[in-house]
């Protein structure tokens, strides 16, 4: 192969495939006196899958590429910092070099190649005039993204990047010829000087790969090549934390054609956009209530509808926008069988928790256990999940993480709304935490088995007496409010309850014609009364 021949940068869609083509069967190759060498740079950060298996499935892909590459054989690889240049050979590599560097800014990328030149370390390789001109572009990029540079920095650099060089070429470029392309794979944290090396490398005309599992560990590559100019970068959708290279297969779960064309399939049915969803698609996402305001009878129609079927419904972002209900109904119909017909319809309806009087969450925690969990409140107020779950208080960790994790990001939402009336205190903090870990299982099922789109979770509450609700009474409708419960509150007499807690905007008022004290709910539905016309009609 020629002497002098140009490096062109490729792009991939499969880099640790594409890797090992050979020169020849790339396109964008072109033999000739002066030959065209495509070559891959990148930079392959994050891995694609969140789970475990599919980071072994990427560490298998790794120890399989090693492997091919090592038996390629002009291959190395770096795990980590590459070694820095002994005090010995620093100096045996200066005593080549005839000349020393001015002080002078204007001229150090000049004296900075002389370097290069009197070192006279590759002269008559056949490669010398690739390297030379490679050396000359990472010098010009060295001095333009460095700050505060000069003779000692851009000596030590150039000398670095030179032994470097003078370390690896032998097995990369063995009998000083070009036979295939060398490949060098760069694994782990990265130095600005090794990023400078790296590119050096890949305008002499190598493949180079970069890779790690942590996105955000690459700063030193986006602040020298933020444009992609000479690498290309491939991020993937997780981040884990950095391990050893792999050495050893890991055992991992295949999957098989047919399930991965059936999750093909149902990415293209159950989008957000498409208004099909599968069961329980959103139980790693969240909900952001909608609270309809409606009227009486329309009420009545949309308490039986799913979630998705509502007006408002939407799903963004994994964000289930559910529109839900919550009114109080003051009053009765002047028929008392048409009021015990909707009440009992309401109540008997799926996912509903019916309470017939109010006080009806009662306090299983003292006020020494409740003042126990004030450290797990942060210095915004809020709750700190990894505090609160190993507080030996906190009960529920035998519910689903995700259950888990929802249960405290509406606990922090209910913090920080305007839903109460009164102060946000540390007190009240306290209690809306204790509240919703000790609340009872039948309003915790509620929330163990709410699918956001499908069927909505209700509350209905029955309060006859002046007795007013409890201060806990309050924050868990409000709790179940945020969350997208539906939430009924019958009054017959017509007494205020809920008003004197909860910020009016919150929900709708209803009112019935009659009022009705001392009321009691009877056993079943009691029949209508039927009038002698309509009795007659039906002969």
């Amino acid at each position: 192969m020629s002497s002098n021949y140009v490096v062109s940068l490729k792009e991939s869609r499969s880099p640790l495939e594409d890797i090992v083509v050979p020169i020849k069967e790339r396109i964008g190759y072109i033999e000739g006196n002066t030959p065209v060498i495509p070559i891959y740079f990148y930079r392959l950060l994050g891995v694609e899958g969140e789970e475990e298996n599919d980071l072994n499935i990427y560490r298998n892909e790794l120890f399989r590429l090693n492997e091919q590459l090592t038996q390629y054989g002009r291959y190395v690889r770096f795990d980590g910092p590459i070694l820095t240049p002994q005090n010995d050979e620093m100096e045996y590599f200066k005593n080549f070099i005839g000349s020393s560097l001015t002080q002078d800014p204007k001229v150090l990328k000049k004296q900075a190649m002389s370097l290069f030149f009197n070192s006279r370390i590759f002269y008559g390789h056949s490669h010398y005039r690739v390297i030379h001109k490679a050396l000359q572009q990472v010098i010009e990029l060295f001095l333009l993204k460095e700050s505060f540079v000069n003779t000692s920095k851009v000596e030590t650099f150039v000398v670095k990047i030179l032994i470097w060089l003078q370390r690896i070429l032998p097995k990369l470029y063995p009998k000083n010829q070009m036979i295939d392309i060398p490949k060098l794979l760069f694994y782990g944290d990265i130095k600005s000087h090794e990023v400078y090396f790296l590119i050096f490398l890949s305008l002499i005309g190598m493949d180079i790969l970069y890779i790690h599992t942590d996105p955000t560990k690459e700063q030193k590559f986006s602040e020298i090549d933020p444009n992609e100019t000479y690498s290309k970068k491939m991020v993937y959708s997780n981040s884990f934390p950095l391990e050893p290279f792999p050495l050893e297969t890991k055992r991992i779960r295949k999957k098989t054609v047919t399930y991965e064309a059936k999750e093909e399939i149902e990415s293209f049915l159950y989008g957000e956009d498409v208004g099909v969803f599968k069961t329980r698609q959103f139980e790693t996402g969240t909900t952001k209530p909608i609270t309809l305001k409606t009227t009486h009878d329309e009420l009545k129609i949309l308490w039986h509808e799913e979630a998705k079927i509502r007006p408002e419904f939407q799903v963004k972002d994994e964000i289930v926008y559910v529109p839900n209900l919550f009114a109080k109904i003051s009053g009765t119909y002047l028929q008392l069988e048409a009021y015990w017909q909707e009440l009992f319809e309401m109540k008997d309806c799926a996912n509903t928790v019916f309470k017939e009087k109010v006080d009806f969450t009662p306090t299983t925690y003292s006020r020494q256990e409740m003042y126990s969990t004030s450290f797990v409140i942060d210095a915004k107020g809020l709750i700190d999940k990894e505090k609160l779950f190993k507080h030996p208080i906190y009960r529920l960790n035998y519910l689903n993480e995700t259950v888990q994790n929802f249960i405290v990001s509406k606990i922090n939402e209910l913090i920080v709304s305007d839903m109460f009336l009164q102060e946000m205190t540390n007190d009240l903090r306290l209690k809306i935490l204790m509240t919703v870990i000790t609340v009872d299982k039948e309003f915790l099922r509620l929330i163990e088995s709410f699918d956001f789109t499908g069927k909505v979770p209700k509350i209905v509450v029955y309060d006859n007496q002046p007795d007013n609700f409890t201060e806990t009474d309050i924050i868990l409708l409000c709790y179940f409010n945020l969350i997208g419960a539906d939430i009924l509150i019958y009054t017959p007499t017509n007494y205020n309850n809920i008003e004197a807690w909860i910020n009016r905007n919150y929900f709708d008022i209803h009112q019935l014609p009659s009022v009705q004290f001392d009321l009691e709910i009877p056993n079943e539905i009691p029949k209508q009364k039927t009038s002698f016309l309509k009795r007659l009609f039906k002969r």
